[in-house]
C-alpha cells in the first residue's frame, strides 16, 4: 500500500505573502520529511521557486501566466514530475494570486489523484488592508479565493490598525461558506498544525470565474538564448500587469545603485 501524500493548497491575492507563509512552514517542517513545493507565478518568469529552493523542500515550477489554465494540464504535468523524482511527505501548492482556486481543487480530487494525494485545508491568505479597497471586494477570484478556503489567514498584521482587524472579522462573520479557522498573523507565521485540518466541502460563488492569464504550456525552465545577457518577457491579466527579467550571471550589478 502506497500512503496517500497530505497535500495543501495555499491561495491569496497578489501581495498577500503566500511565498512567506511556505518559507516560514518549511523552516519550521519536521527535520527527517522531504516536502514539495509547486508553486506558479503570474510573472513570465518565476522568482518563489528561487527564493524557496534549498529551503529543505523540492521546488517544482509552472511558469508564467495560471496553473489551471489548459485545463490543468502545466499543472498536472508539474506535479506529477515532482511526485516521480522526490517522493515528498507533503505537498504545498502555491497558484498565482490571480488565479481560481476551483479547477485546481477539482483536479486535485479528481479520479487521477484520488489515490496519491490526500487533499487537506486549503490556507487563503489575505491582507486585511485590502479589504476596504473595492477592486478586491468586486473581483470574483478574490471572493472565491476566501469562500473555497478551510483556514482564512489575516497576515502582515503589523502594518495594519484595530480598524483592519474589526474590519476583518466583520467580514469572515457575513461569509456564507464558513471556513474552519480564522487568524491574525504576521509575516507569515501559519501553524503547522493548520496543515492537518481537514478540507471542507465549501462552494465557489463564481465557478465560471476564471479568465486565462495566456498560460504556458511547457514547464521547462526558462533559459537565455546563446550569447544574449539578459531577456524580458511581459504577462498580464484582468487588469495586473507583469514584466520579469533573467540575467547572466556573467552581470555585475553595483549594489549601491541597484538599492537605492
Amino acid at each position: 500500500m502506497i500512503k496517500a501524500i497530505p497535500t495543501n493548497l495555499i491561495t491569496g491575492f497578489l501581495g498577500s505573502g503566500k511565498t512567506t507563509a511556505i518559507l516560514h512552514l518549511l523552516a519550521n517542517k519536521p527535520s527527517d520529511e522531504t516536502w514539495g513545493v509547486l508553486v506558479n507565478e503570474f510573472g513570465e518568469i518565476g522568482i518563489d521557486g528561487a527564493m524557496m529552493s534549498g529551503k529543505g523542500a523540492v521546488v517544482r515550477e509552472v511558469p508564467g501566466g495560471c496553473m489551471c489554465c489548459v485545463a490543468g494540464l502545466p499543472m498536472q504535468i508539474g506535479l506529477n514530475m515532482l511526485i516521480a523524482r522526490s517522493k515528498p511527505d507533503r505537498i504545498l501548492i502555491e497558484p498565482t494570486g490571480l488565479g481560481h482556486p476551483e479547477q485546481i481543487l477539482q483536479t486535485l480530487s479528481g479520479e487521477h489523484y484520488s489515490e496519491v494525494l490526500d487533499l487537506k485545508a486549503t490556507i487563503c491568505l489575505v491582507d486585511p488592508r485590502n479589504l476596504k479597497d473595492q477592486r478586491y471586494l468586486d473581483n470574483e477570484n478574490f471572493q472565491d479565493q476566501m469562500a473555497l478556503a478551510d483556514v482564512i489567514v489575516a497576515n502582515k498584521t503589523d502594518c495594519c490598525e484595530d480598524s483592519d482587524k474589526a474590519r476583518f472579522d466583520e467580514f469572515c462573520r457575513s461569509m456564507k461558506n464558513k471556513a474552519f479557522k480564522t487568524a491574525w498573523v504576521a509575516h507569515g507565521a501559519l501553524e503547522h498544525q493548520w496543515l492537518d485540518l481537514p478540507r471542507g466541502h465549501q462552494v465557489a460563488l463564481h465557478p465560471d470565474a476564471h479568465h486565462s492569464h495566456s498560460a504556458m504550456p511547457e514547464t521547462v525552465p526558462l533559459q537565455l538564448p546563446d550569447g544574449e545577457l539578459f531577456i524580458r518577457r511581459e504577462n498580464k491579466g484582468q487588469g495586473h500587469f507583469s514584466c520579469g527579467w533573467l540575467y547572466s550571471s556573467m552581470l555585475v550589478f553595483s549594489f549601491d545603485a541597484l538599492f537605492h
